[in-house]
């Protein structure tokens, strides 16, 4: 799958995401950003989108850009997500349990110079300043190597967190892409 990580501190959002694209039984190719920039109507920076799942649900962001552009909030966003993901006939089984749907994708928006967390079940989390967050298969080796390195600067918080993603989740991989929001 992948990691996305990023953190916001008083003057800049810092994030980023491995690069590598695996499938199941084939090749892996290293040529993929995980964040999309959707323009948008109401702010002046454009609403950041990193997305681990399967790359079924890039095309999906992508496909919505133009109605992800009228999204004042991250609940919007979720729920036309949903509703594309829904609308595309992504069909995943319930789990044993009887849990609700849940369709493997999560999901950081930076909207508005604020982040957020969107779950499976199309939940929205706020994440506070100065936390990191992390999605994707290599989730918790990202936010154990991140606590690891909490006293170093943010941007750094988010470097090590992916470097040891792909160091020990054999589905990351890649170049280590960083990108910054200077608030």
């Amino acid at each position: 799958m992948t990691v996305i990580a990023a953190i916001k501190d008083a003057e800049h959002i810092y994030y980023g995401a491995d690069s590598r694209v695996t499938y199941d039984s084939g090749p892996a190719y290293d040529v993929c950003t995980k964040w999309r920039a959707v323009p948008s109507r109401h702010f002046d920076e454009p609403i950041l989108i990193g997305a681990a799942g399967s790359g079924r649900l890039d095309s999906i962001i992508v496909s919505s850009s133009k109605i992800l552009e009228t999204c004042m909030t991250p609940f919007e966003i979720a729920d036309v997500l949903k509703r594309a993901i829904i609308g595309d006939s992504w069909r995943e089984a319930k789990g044993e349990d009887g849990a609700p749907q849940d369709y493997s994708v999560e999901i950081i928006v930076i909207l508005n110079n604020e982040l957020f967390r969107i779950s499976s079940d199309f939940s929205v989390t706020p994440i506070p300043d100065l936390t990191l967050v992390a999605v994707g298969s290599g989730e918790p080796y990202a936010l154990g190597a991140g606590y690891a390195a909490r006293n170093k600067s943010c941007k750094e918080q988010v470097r090590t967190s992916i470097q040891a993603a792909i160091k020990y989740d054999p589905n990351c991989g890649g170049k280590i892409q960083v990108g910054e929001i200077e608030l």
